[in-house]
This record gives structure tokens, sequence and C-alpha cells, in this order.
């Protein structure tokens, strides 16, 4: 059953069906015993007619000795009386054209069915009223039958044709019955992930306030759920981060006391890093996740952020001796500006992480139309197209845990710049780059449009960023 309304219709319509089809066969019997007994009267009639006519016709031209015979009446298109008059002793007086010569059945009073003619007949006989004759009726009984239906279905054929109306009507009724349920939908749909807020039961029919009742249960165990992950990013992420800078501390000690540098504690410090790293990464893919986002859409500017991204990793870019090139429009998005700018990071990180001394990266932020295409290219070793969607899976590297470059990394940096395409309803494609080797990547999104509110709040956002980073930098 896929549509309760459709379910219901059909149901519906089938009982109305059954009982108009009941109804109308109850209907057509009895209007066939009607008609029966209708017929039989005028029979009747038509003897008393015969009564008086034809005995004192018969005394005025008793000269004569032949049968009286009188035109046939009888069509297709109407159910004629036809008629015999016999004498006691079974003597033909006069008769209709189409009766035959002979007496066509025994001079019993009373109804009765006979064969003549290649048709049945329904026949009266009847005495005359001096008693000295019998008069005998007959009808066909093909017309009798056949007129007797034409009366009647067009009683029936209006039954017959309610019925598409009917259901129509009944479909109508439902959907207005069923429109609460509608509404219940469509307020649950249009919710976002973030909205765990009770279904009012207010003015709710009765067969709904049920199912409300078993989906705020829902809504709300799943709120505490997720305010219990909230509460555990955050107490995870201060048992975690603390004990690993205290490691990081005393292992940097212990490379100052030791002269010269062990290769096993280096291989320590190494690890140390690769564990923060990973525990980053983790809780930044918790934080990231579409279903437990908390955070709050806005105008972002990805434009400047982009620029930011590239200020944040200067010095390992320097480092590096990578040339960067940075091209494109001023583009605004509608997003969140955390998890924009931790996509724009770990791309950006990939890029330099994964490209040869001297290499050259590229961003670039272009506006196309109703879309901003967001850019990230570089000339590294690249990814084969059969690796390409395995990329995004978490824990995923390619050549495994130990990458060919000798660079650290954990395989999660490409699943939280996936899940922050989803959480933006964006598209991201990896193809080859345009430098002629290496990677690039695109990811489309939806242009927001900017007022004068959004500017200078980016504007502020952007001196706050740069305090911060100073005073970082100071400290």
């Amino acid at each position: 059953m896929k549509s309760i309304r459709g379910f219901l219709v059909i149901v519906l319509l089938a009982i109305v069906t059954l009982a108009n089809f009941a109804a109308a066969l109850r209907g057509y019997l009895g209007s066939m015993d009607e008609a029966e007994r209708l017929f039989n009267q005028r029979m009747l009639q038509q003897v008393d007619l015969l009564n008086y006519t034809f005995p004192q016709w018969r005394e005025q031209t008793s000269a004569r000795a032949d049968v009286l015979l009188f035109p046939a009446r009888t069509s297709d298109a109407e159910a004629s009386l036809e008629f015999q008059w016999v004498t006691q002793d079974g003597k033909l007086l006069a008769r209709s054209a189409a009766m035959p010569e002979q007496v066509v059945v025994p001079l019993v009073e009373g109804f009765r069915f006979v064969n003549f003619h290649h048709y049945r007949w329904h026949v009266l006989v009847a005495p005359s009223a001096d008693q000295k004759s019998w008069f005998i009726v007959a009808e066909r009984a093909d017309q009798r039958y056949r007129l007797a239906e034409s009366m009647i279905l067009q009683a029936v054929y209006p039954m017959v044709l309610a019925i598409p109306i009917i259901g129509l009507i009944i479909w109508w009724v439902l959907g207005v019955g069923l429109k609460p349920v509608t509404n219940l939908a469509r307020e649950l749909r249009q919710r976002e992930a973030t909205d765990l807020r009770s279904l009012d039961q207010q003015d709710m029919p009765a067969e709904l306030v049920q199912l409300a009742q078993s989906a705020n249960d829902l809504l709300r165990r799943l709120d505490a759920s997720f305010a219990r992950e909230k509460r555990f990013s955050g107490d995870a992420a201060h048992e975690l981060r603390t004990p690993i800078a205290a490691l990081k501390i005393h292992c940097e000690n212990l490379l100052h006391e030791l002269q010269p540098e062990p290769a096993s504690v280096i291989k320590l410090k190494q690890g140390i890093e690769r564990m923060s790293y990973l525990v980053e990464q983790i809780l930044l893919l918790n934080r990231t996740a579409p279903d437990h986002f908390m955070g709050t859409f806005e105008a972002v500017n990805l434009t400047q952020l982009a620029k930011q991204a590239i200020v944040e990793q200067s010095d390992t870019l320097e480092l590096k001796h990578h040339h960067i090139e940075f091209n494109g429009d001023e583009c605004w998005v509608s997003g969140d500006r955390a998890a924009l700018a931790s996509l724009l990071n770990n791309l950006l990180g990939n890029a330099i992480k994964y490209t040869p001394d001297g290499g050259r990266i590229a961003i670039n932020t272009w506006l196309r139309g109703r879309d901003v295409v967001l850019e990230v290219m570089d000339n590294g070793p690249g990814i084969p197209d059969g690796e390409r969607e395995r990329v995004f899976d978490r824990f995923y590297r390619l050549g495994g845990d130990r990458h060919n470059s000798k660079t650290p990394g954990c395989g999660l940096g490409l699943s939280i710049v996936r899940q922050v395409v989803d959480l933006h309803a964006a598209h991201i494609a990896l193809t080859q780059s345009r430098y002629g080797q290496g990677l690039l990547v695109m990811v489309t999104f939806v242009a927001s449009a900017v007022t004068d509110a959004d500017a200078k709040k980016a504007n502020h956002n952007k001196s706050l960023d740069h305090k911060a980073a100073t005073n970082e930098t100071n400290n």
C-alpha cells in the first residue's frame, strides 16, 4: 500500500459500487416484476376492449362465413398485442395478421407461453363476456422484455454514471481529511536539522496526537543525544589537547637536553605531532557533520576567506618555496564561516603537502551566473581517476597509511571537505589540473545576495581575526 488516500478511495469506491450494484439489481428485479404486472394488465384491458367491440360487430356481419383478418401491428420497435377470436368449439372467427390460422393454445383461461412464427409469445386466454367465445391475446416475449428493460435501464444508468463522480468526491474529501497529515509532514520536512522543538499538538486531530507524541519523544531523545555528543566533543577536546600539549613540551625539553638529538626522540616528536593532528581532524570532522552541525548560516565572503587561508599558511608556502596564485571575483555564499574556513584550509593544506618543493598552487573564486566556483589547483602527483571517489572515505590515503610523499596525514582532510560541501548543499569535483599534471578541486556553491550589513559584518570579522592573529604572534 503506497498511498493511504488511494487505498481509501479504492475501498470506498468499491463499497459504493457494490451497494449501487445491489440496489440496482434489486430495483431491476422489482421493476421487471412490476413491468410484468403492468403488461399483463394491458393484455386484460385489451380483452375488455375486444369484448366491447367484436360480439356486436360480428352479429352485424353474421352473413359472412370467412375469418376476419386484421392488419399486423407487430414491429421490432414496440411490443404490440396480437389476438385470435375463437368459438367454444375451436372455430377461428377473427385474428390479426401476425397470428397463425390455427388456434395457438388450448382454450383454458389464464396466462402461458407458447412458440410460433419463430418467436416465443406471452399469451392470455380469456372467455368473452357472453361466455360464447374465447379471446386469445398474444405479445412477443422478446419485445416485452426489451421494452421493460429500456424503461428500467433509464433509471439504472444514472447510478452507473455517478460512480466516477462519487470517486472524485471521495478523493477530494479524503484530501481535505488528510490535510493535517500533509501539514505535519511539511512542517517536519521544512525544519532544519538543528530544530528539535516539540511539535505543537494544539488543534491537532485526535488521530495524529499519538503520532505527534511519538515524534516529540524521538525529538527529545535526539536533543539529549546531541547535547551529550556536544559535551563529549568539548570534553574530548580539552582532555586530549592538554596531555598532548604536555607531551610536546616534554619532548622539546628532552631534545634540548640530549645532544645530539636521538633518532628515537625525533620519531617520538613526529608521532606526537601526528597524534595531535589526528585528534584535531577527528574533532573537526565531528563538528562539521551535517546531522550534528549546530552553526548558523550567514553571508560569507568566500574570496576574503580564501585570501585569509593563504595568509595563515604563508609560512609553510615559503618553507617549501611554492609559487601561489590567486585570481577571481568577489564571491559571497550562504554558509558557516568556520566550516568554510576549515574546507579552504584542508584543500590548501593538501595542495601544499603533496606539491613538491618549488611547485605551483592556485586558488580561484569565480562567479558563474547564480553559482560560485571555488578552485584549488596544484602541479603535484594528482589522484588517479579510479581513486577520486575513494579519497573522500575516512582514513583512506593513496599508497596506504605511510604515504609515498612521506607527508604526515590521517586520511580525514577530504572527508571533512565532503561533509562541509554536503552541509552547504554544494557540489565537489576532482579533475586533472590545468598545469598538465596535478589535481584540480572544484567546489560549486549557490551564490548569496550580499547586503551592506553583511559587508560590514564581514569587515568586522576580518578585523577581529587580524587582531587575534596579531595577539597570537605577540604571545
